[in-house]
Parts: C-alpha cells; structure tokens; sequence
C-alpha cells in the first residue's frame, strides 16, 4: 500500500491528501542469507550479537541509494548514514518492540508478520505531477520509511502525528499486513452505513469522518483503510486525546444554535460507531491472536514519552 499526499496550493493555502494504492510487486521478496556487514551501519543492522533486525526478525534494511526503490518520475534524497542507527532503534523499540513487551504471543505475532524488507530515505519522495509520499509498503513485503533525515526523537509529531508521523505510517502499514494475512473483524465492514471510496479526499473533513464513523478522513475511502486508521490513531494518539476526539459523548444540551446542535449529536452519533469499531478490533487481536492492543498502546505511549523525554532511545 502506498500513502501519498498531494499537496495543492489554493489561495496561500496547502491542502493534504492520503492516498493508498495497491502494489503487490514484491510479494516475493526473500531477504539474502549473506547480507553486506561491511560498515559500522550494516553491522548493527546484521550482525548484533543477535539482537539485529535481521538476526530477529530475517528483515533486511536497505539504507544505501538505489534508484530502484523510486519511480522515474519521483524524486528523494538518501538517508545520512548517521541517523541509519538510531531510525533502527525507532523501529526496533517504538514498532516492534511496543508488541513483544506485550507477551510472548504478541511477540510471535509481530515476529511472524513483520515485513522482510525496510527501505530508509532521508526526504520525501517528491512526483513530477506534485505528489508527495509519506512512506508506503509494497505486498506486506518491503515497507519504506521517508523523510527520516528529520529525526528528532523530541518531536512528538515527526513521530506520532496521526496525519503522517513515522510511527503512524508504520503502524497503518503493519495493520494492512494483518488484514491482508487474517482479514478484518467479521461485522467491521457493516457498522458504518457506507465509505465513500475515492470521494474520500473531496473536501471530507475529521467532523465529517467522525460523523461516518470513521477517525479521518482517508478511512472513509473503504473498510480496510478505515481499519488501519483506527488502529495506528489508537495506538500512536495519546489515550486522553483519542478518547476525547473519537470516543467521548459531548454534552449537546449546553447549545442553544440549532445547527450546532444538530452537528453535535451527528458527533456523538459517529463517535458510536468509533467505539464499536474498536471494541471489535481489540476483541479481533485478544481472541485470534492473544494480543492486547490497549497493553500494545500503552507501551508504546509510555516509551514515546521516554524517548522525548531523554532524547533517545533508552539502552
């Protein structure tokens, strides 16, 4: 699945759009049995005293430019090979590592599905027709990682901004492996009336997604963009926060505008249909796979706030 955005200037203003397309290329990418380990990068990549992510979870991290990670007509710049090391261990501690703390089976679970191929680059990647990725996986197989060169471990939006932060990209991408290998909740697809499909990206607003049913706009194009976007928000949205936007009944009764009225209670409707939706997401995780996804958020949430705090990522 590919994210891109597209950036269109109207009367000084930008406005952004997500979009996902299939690309199921390297479904048959094998990672290499003898990996390249000659610099300090590759080492820490591949041979770590078998904590690498290769050594765990077979995936080969590709860092170095090459042209055929990019279409002709996009452009992008390599990642600097200094950050190579710590975009790892945002992998390794912030993704990963947020679900095998979890237990055992959540381990298997992200060991098992974790994609054979990362792709770092240091910017976005920029088309001649004024689009602009945010970071895209191809067949479950190979995920890349864009505008890495902007790391900074104490920018909580270059990390978790739900429109396009790192960890949200990974996590969206990783939920679409899980479908892709175990399908979505039986029932998900039908508790919100319709997706609008490629609609979508006309002029839908939050309130209006909420009013679906659905946490932003880009999940309202169908069941499975809707299903990962309910999950990387749950996950990388800072509890109260998510609670508060998506899930909370706002007291309508306070109003006296009739409008506003009405726009509150279609709220509180679809925030509804939030709440089931992520009951069966949870349920789906806990009863198919033993996986605690609200013990998956808050390990996550709690070592975000370590990495901004210390500015790192802990030993």
């Amino acid at each position: 699945m590919k994210i891109t955005i597209k950036l269109i200037v109207l009367m000084s203003s930008v406005t952004l759009f997500f979009q996902c397309a299939n690309d199921d290329s390297n479904t048959n990418y094998v990672a290499p049995s003898n990996p390249d380990i000659s610099s300090v990068n590759d080492q820490y990549l591949y041979d770590n005293n078998g904590k690498s992510l290769f050594e765990v979870y077979g995936t080969a991290t590709r860092w170095r430019w090459n042209d055929n990670f990019i279409d002709p007509s996009e452009r992008a710049t390599p990642i600097d090979a200094d950050l190579v090391i710590p975009a790892s261990k945002i992998v390794e501690y912030l993704w990963a590592g947020s679900y095998a703390a979890t237990g055992a089976d959540a381990s298997k679970f992200v060991k098992d599905l974790f994609p054979a191929e990362l792709v770092y680059m240091g910017s976005f990647i920029f088309n001649d027709d004024g689009t602009m990725k945010l970071g895209f996986a191809e067949g479950g197989a190979r995920v890349t990682l864009l505008n890495m060169n902007a790391l900074d471990f104490e920018d909580r939006n270059w990390m978790a901004n739900p429109g396009g932060g790192v960890l949200a990209t990974v996590h969206h991408e990783f939920s679409h492996i899980v479908h892709q290998t175990h399908g979505i909740p039986v029932g998900f697809n039908t508790i919100s009336e319709s997706y609008l499909g490629n609609g979508w990206s006309n002029g839908v607003s939050r309130n209006d997604a909420i009013k679906l049913g659905m946490v932003r706009n880009y999940g309202t194009l169908n069941e499975f963009e809707d299903f990962c976007e309910i999950i990387s928000h749950l996950l990388v949205v800072e509890k109260a926060t998510f609670e508060a936007d998506f899930i909370n009944q706002e007291d309508c009764s306070t109003l006296t505008d009739a409008d506003a009225i009405v726009n509150c209670q279609e709220l509180n409707e679809g925030r509804q249909l939030i709440a089931q939706k992520v009951d069966l997401v949870v349920d789906f995780y806990r009863n198919n796979f033993n996986v605690d996804l609200l013990a998956v958020r808050d390990t996550l949430q709690s070592r975000l706030t370590k990495v901004i705090e210390i500015n790192g990522i802990p030993d």
